[in-house]
């Protein structure tokens, strides 16, 4: 147990100032989004700007469809990047511990980090909206996050697996089918939208937890 904790307390320092800045960056576009909303409500009537969001499928907040997966990625370079220019992943994998809880321990706690920071933008925009906007437009909202959500941590994932791939030429392969996977979540951004690709959205976000672990075994073999 005191093993993984001092994983968890190694990753955190490696990103602890990474962590802080995508906290502000979420909250700052928030901020942004409501006071977009409240400046196009007394330009134009409120109705109008209701209407918008419910029967067209107007975004409360364009910015975060690019913000949420650049910054699961984001994440899985900084956390996965020095360890493998380093070469201290290797020394990571010879822990005494099975590679498998190692490599989860490292990838959970991306997952959690991340998780936490999506939580907490999705719960404060749905408190600062919903002063100005009806219930109606935050849950189409939330709706319309979840596959951007799922794609910042699907993001992260992939990424990982790029960055622990010891092959260029599978790296490029790897890069190609993470990029056709996380396509997927973004076929369209009217919400509710995926209200039925609930199992598409967990079998990609299954896949990008469980395909690292491929390229560890490949990373130990020390394949070139």
């Amino acid at each position: 147990m005191n093993l993984f904790k001092a994983l968890s307390y190694k990753e955190w320092m490696k990103t602890r100032k990474f962590i802080l800045v995508v906290f502000v960056l979420l909250a700052a576009v928030a901020v942004y989004s409501y006071i977009d909303i409240t400046y196009a409500i007394r330009i134009e009537e409120a109705v109008n700007i209701w209407y918008g969001f419910i029967f067209q499928g107007v975004s409360v907040s364009n910015l975060m469809m690019y913000l949420i997966p650049l910054s699961g990625i984001s994440m899985a370079i900084v956390q996965f990047v020095p360890e493998m220019t380093n070469k201290r992943f290797k020394l990571t994998l010879h822990l005494p511990a099975s590679e498998t809880r190692l490599v989860s321990a490292m990838l959970l706690y991306g997952y959690g980090v991340l998780f936490a920071l999506y939580l907490a933008c999705i719960v404060f925009m749905s408190v600062i909206i919903g002063l100005v906007m009806p219930s109606e437009v935050v849950h189409m909202m939330v709706s319309q996050f979840l596959p951007w959500i799922t794609a910042g941590l699907a993001g992260y994932g992939f990424t990982a697996w790029i960055c622990v791939e010891p092959s260029w030429k599978q790296r490029i392969f790897n890069m190609l089918i993470s990029i056709g996977l996380l396509s997927v979540l973004f076929v369209s951004v009217y919400p509710k939208t995926y209200s039925y690709f609930g199992w598409g959205m967990i079998l990609v976000l299954v896949s990008s937890f469980v395909f690292p672990f491929y390229s560890c075994v490949r990373f130990k073999q020390g394949i070139q």
